[in-house]
């Protein structure tokens, strides 16, 4: 069996570019060649900061043969009137390299049958392999030559060989070899590879790791190594796979900066030492210490210069970050909100500022729905206080500190705990405070109403407001908070402080979002409690509850028997009927069992018990089955058939507690079928 290895080197690689690379070569790749016909066993994508790649390895010598059938000119127009072949068909069989020999008349169409031969699979790696790399796009590609080449960044050489041959191929006009570098700071010249094997050899001697998760195991590894000596290590997921794609062979070092910023809180060291300087903090016994870990990109750092540069940096940051935050603490959080007031939050919905006020009157809009009075002062002083940190110093210079700052200030200024922790979390979908939740629901929908206002609705895979999450960490804090909160007049709220009316379509997307978080139950219930969205800790507990129904029999007659109800008065628009009307015992007998069963389903849904309000409402089940088999609904005489629609419309109202159930997919009846 065969082997291809493909390399192309190229300048510096963004970060932002890496996870595309990597997802069209692993999804281009095996499509073509299987499209081809070209067999394959191992298929293996390497990317380092100057290179990119892949190795294919038990290739078949060849595709295989294929009994192509084409379909030429009508028989009429094939043939003259005298049964000879016009030029028509001569110039198909002539364009097909064949003959009258092959030729075959189906349906009054002329075909021919060939055997096409199979190419042998280096010729079509050649063909496909530029096509594909030539066809891949960037964020923001690199133009060079005239702008007659495109691509991430410009190539300086290509590796394809197959078979420890050079496959003769030209990509941006360089010819392929069986040439690569090895590590910029250990060897500048060019050498030659005859294997995969070979090629990993010596990259791993000239210090390159081309494997992404291999420099990632590397960098754990040393990390890990320096723990053992009892420090504790920030391994950041995201710093560490930052610092995988950045080097090629990521060395560890370690540094010191001045005692003197241990002053500062631990979440400002650590940023200014992640965020800017992509390097990891240390602890000891809990406690944080002057060490950071860093990795440079080279076997090893010579008289120590790289650790000085950082140290230095890292020092000269750590001060400015002193110097924000010391002119920050000697004025209380609260002032500034008065910056907020010269802050665009968007063009057309004001300030800071103003989507401060916004947030404090929705959020007293919850409390009043909720109860929530008894923490009314440090929900609506954690609104007040919600966006103050953006106007510090701190915050502007490091604005990945948004809310942490925020808390830190408070808690200085001698704010309550839970307002300090509810100003942090209320940007998370996963806040552990009351306060933090409330004004996180306020503050999103105050974005969301007000983005629809003014026409940023999301379209297809365009969201740059995010709204879409924005409503997913909605659903997801009130499940966690077991919340009965009614959006619709909350999002009136947020329409009145607009002066608006409720945008079009802005509940249809609710509903949309709605039906997609339930989804990871099953997606027929999903789509069945949609209609719940707005009071959506009760249509998570219906879903809930028909999950756990969903599929027994008494359960599945059920659905048959509503189905029954919901279509034939779904377009009857009253509940009103009158008992003394009934004409039949079967109409008496599903009336006085519905008022049996009615309030003892109302007041568990009332308590948020959807699996014994469902488990009651089953009971309607057989004198449903018995009203249908003995009442005809659509009776001549017009008042004793809008009496049973009027019946069967309200107890269709009380199923509707639970959703649609007619969405459902019945197990039954399918079996049956």
């Amino acid at each position: 069996m065969s082997e291809f290895l493909f390399e192309i080197g190229v300048e510096e690689l963004p970060t932002t570019e890496v996870p595309g690379i990597v997802q069209q070569l692993s999804e281009k790749i095996p499509e073509v060649l299987n499209n081809e016909g070209v067999k394959f066993e191992t298929f293996k994508i390497f990317i380092a900061p100057r290179r990119f790649g892949f190795v294919l390895g038990g290739l078949s010598e060849s595709t295989p043969d294929k009994v192509v059938e084409k379909k030429g000119p009508a028989v009429n127009v094939a043939y003259d009137k005298d049964g000879h072949p016009t030029k028509a068909l001569l110039g198909f069989l002539k364009s097909n390299e064949s003959t009258l020999d092959d030729v075959k008349i189906i349906e009054n169409y002329v075909y021919i049958t060939k055997v096409q031969k199979g190419a042998k699979t280096e010729d079509v790696l050649k063909r496909i392999v530029p096509q594909i790399i030539q066809g891949m796009r960037f964020r923001k590609p690199m133009k060079w030559g005239d702008g007659k080449y495109e691509f991430v960044r410009i190539p300086h050489h290509v590796l394809a060989i197959y078979n420890a041959n050079v496959v003769d191929m030209e990509i941006f006009g360089l010819k392929a070899s069986n040439k690569t570098v090895g590590h910029r700071f250990v060897v500048d010249e060019y050498f030659e590879v005859g294997s995969y094997e070979d090629y990993i050899e010596k990259l791993t001697k000239y210090y390159v790791i081309p494997y992404i998760e291999e420099r990632r195991e590397f960098i754990v590894k040393q990390l890990e190594e320096f723990e053992k000596q009892g420090y504790e290590i920030d391994k950041d997921r995201s710093l560490i796979e930052e610092v995988a794609i950045l080097t090629e062979y990521p060395k560890m070092i370690q540094g010191e900066f001045l005692e003197k910023y241990l002053e500062l809180p631990e979440e400002l060291i650590r940023t200014t030492i992640k965020h800017h300087q992509r390097s990891f903090t240390v602890k000891k016994h809990g406690k944080m210490t002057n060490l950071f870990l860093a990795f440079i990109d080279m076997p090893e750092d010579v008289k120590g210069n790289a650790r000085k540069g950082y140290e230095r940096v890292i020092n000269a940051r750590l001060e400015d970050a002193r110097y924000y935050y010391e002119k920050d603490v000697k004025v209380p959080l609260e002032s500034f909100n008065e910056k907020l007031k010269e802050m665009v939050f968007q063009k057309e919905l004001g300030t800071l500022y103003d989507k401060v006020l916004r947030i404090e009157k929705i959020a007293k809009v919850i409390i009043d729905i909720l109860s929530l009075h008894k923490r009314s002062d440090t929900i609506l002083r954690t609104a007040r206080l919600s966006k103050a940190d953006i106007g510090s110093h701190v915050v502007y210079e490091f604005p990945e500190l948004q809310g942490i700052m925020g808390r830190i200030y408070a808690l200085k200024d001698g704010e309550p705990k839970d307002v300090a922790w509810g100003i942090e979390e209320h940007y998370s979908s996963d806040p552990g405070t009351i306060e933090g939740a409330v004004v996180g629901i306020a503050d999103r929908i105050d974005t969301i109403v007000g983005n629809f206002v003014i026409g940023n609705i999301p379209s297809g895979s365009k969201d740059p407001y995010g709204l879409r999450s924005k409503v997913d960490d909605i659903y997801a804090i009130i499940e966690k908070f077991s919340w009965d909160l009614d959006l619709k007049p909350v999002i009136a709220a947020a329409c009145e402080e607009l002066n608006r009316e409720i945008p079009q379509g802005l509940y249809e997307f609710f509903e949309n979002r709605f039906e997609l978080y339930n989804s990871r139950l099953r997606y027929d219930i999903a789509r069945a409690v949609r209609e719940l969205w707005n009071r959506p800790l009760r249509g998570i507990l219906s879903a809930q509850a028909i999950m756990e129904l969903v599929g027994t029999e008494e359960f599945e007659h059920l659905l048959v028997g509503f189905e029954r109800v919901h279509n034939i008065s779904k377009k009857h628009d009253s509940t009103y009927f009158d008992s003394a009307k009934f004409v039949q015992e079967e109409e008496r007998e599903l009336f006085e069992k519905y008022i049996e069963v009615k309030p003892v389903v109302l007041d568990n849904i009332k308590h948020l018990n959807y699996k014994d309000a469902l488990a009651k409402i089953t009971e309607l089940r057989p004198f449903i089955d018995k009203f249908f088999d003995k009442v005809f609904v659509m009776a001549e005489q017009e008042d004793i058939r809008l009496n049973r629609l009027g019946l069967l419309k309200t107890i269709d109202t009380l199923f509707s507690e639970f959703g649609d159930l007619s969405l459902i997919e019945k197990v039954n009846r399918e079996r049956d079928s």
